[in-house]
C-alpha cells in the first residue's frame, strides 16, 4: 500500500480534495445542514466585521472633532522669516507679551503656556 501511495505522488491538497469528494457522495443529507451553518458562520463575523468598523469610524471621528476643538496655535499668514518672527507669532496666539524678553525666556514661556493647557 505505502508503495502505491508513493508510486501515486499524492501530497496534502489532493488527499483533501479526495476526502471533499468522499465526504460529498457518502454523507448528501448532512451537506445542506453543514452548508446552512457554514453560512450562518459568515453571516455572523461579517455583521460582527461591519459592527467593529462602524465603531471604529465613530472613534476616529469623535477624536478628529475633538482634535479641532482643541487646537490651540498660532494663526500664521505667511512664512516667518527668523527664529524671533516665529517665537513671538506663537507667544501672541498664547497671549504672551514678548517685550524685553530673550528668545530663551520666550521659549520657557510657550512651554508652560503649552503644558499648562494640555493637563
Amino acid at each position: 500500500m505505502d508503495i502505491m501511495l508513493h508510486s501515486l505522488n499524492i501530497a496534502g491538497s489532493e488527499w483533501f480534495i479526495i476526502l471533499l469528494t468522499m465526504v460529498i457522495i457518502l454523507v448528501p443529507s448532512k451537506i445542506s445542514g453543514i452548508s446552512k451553518t457554514i453560512g450562518k458562520f459568515i453571516g455572523e463575523y461579517e455583521k460582527a466585521k461591519g459592527n467593529l468598523i462602524s465603531e471604529k469610524n465613530n472613534i476616529l471621528h469623535q477624536q478628529t472633532t475633538n482634535a479641532h476643538k482643541q487646537y490651540i496655535g498660532p494663526a500664521i499668514q505667511r512664512p516667518v522669516s527668523s527664529e524671533r518672527e516665529k517665537l513671538e507669532t506663537i507667544a501672541k496666539s498664547l497671549n504672551i507679551n514678548t517685550e524685553k524678553k530673550s528668545d530663551d525666556e520666550i521659549r520657557n514661556l510657550i512651554s508652560s503656556k503649552l503644558k499648562e493647557t494640555q493637563a
